[in-house]
């Protein structure tokens, strides 16, 4: 992207796929003085990216450069479920970092996938990359017992709306049915305000804490979210 083209996305922000419905909004910008791409669902910040390139290997939001540091203090993780994909930016960055490693993702919304494909760069022929078009909580379900991932992520959204039947102790129960024997659980959890954890957070800890042996909230930088993380390792 020119300077030029920078400089008139940072004096008029540019819709590049507005929905039917006009509940999604894909929109390009400056941010950090940088070119991105947002998925904007309700003008809520769903997925985004940096469009140059260094997109894949550098997460414009502060919780999946959480998650990135996740992944890479613990290398046994090789295996990943990932609950919501929004823009697939996050598998993208995972499997940049860690080509040998493997990434589900579950989403319930086809029309994403392949906004995905179109907006933000999704190859969906990546052997590591398995999607599934399928309600959440079913998957759960339908995989309970499994035992065969080393890490499971939440980030289903709508807006800023979390998937909480998903987030249900019933549902808590059978993802760590699904984890290996020292599988890490994480959330990502929005905060009530900026570095104020919400009370729904400490809630869903303390069930956590009746499921698995350690648990652990992570403050993300910019103070917007966390992630809570739970495992039957210590974390």
């Amino acid at each position: 992207m020119t300077l030029l083209e920078q400089l008139l996305l940072y004096v008029r922000p540019r819709i590049v796929f507005r929905s039917p419905d006009k509940h999604i909004i894909i929109q390009d910008k400056i941010e950090n003085g940088r070119a991105v791409r947002l998925l904007l669902y309700d003008k809520i910040r769903e997925s985004g990216m940096y469009l140059d390139d260094y997109g894949k290997q550098d997460p414009l939001f502060y919780y999946m450069q959480t998650l990135k540091l996740i992944t890479e203090h613990y290398p046994d993780i090789k295996n990943t479920l990932m609950i919501g994909g929004g823009g697939f930016v996050y598998p993208q960055i995972y499997l940049y970092k860690h080509p040998e490693r493997s990434i589900t993702v579950i989403e319930n919304n086809p029309g994403l996938v392949e906004l995905a494909k179109k907006y933000f760069s999704l190859d969906t022929n990546d052997k590591h990359l398995t999607i599934n078009i399928t309600d959440g909580f079913k998957y759960i379900s339908d995989h309970a017992g499994d035992g065969s991932f080393d890490m499971i992520v939440f980030d289903a959204y709508t807006g800023d709306k979390a998937a909480n039947d998903i987030l249900s102790a019933q549902s808590l129960v059978k993802m760590h049915k699904m984890l290996k024997k020292e599988g890490i659980l994480a959330l990502n959890m929005v905060n009530e305000q900026m570095d104020v954890i919400a009370m729904n957070t400490y809630m869903l800890e303390s069930t956590l804490k009746l499921i698995f042996a350690n648990t652990r909230i992570v403050r993300c930088k910019g103070g917007g979210n966390c992630i809570l993380m739970a495992s039957d390792r210590k974390i």
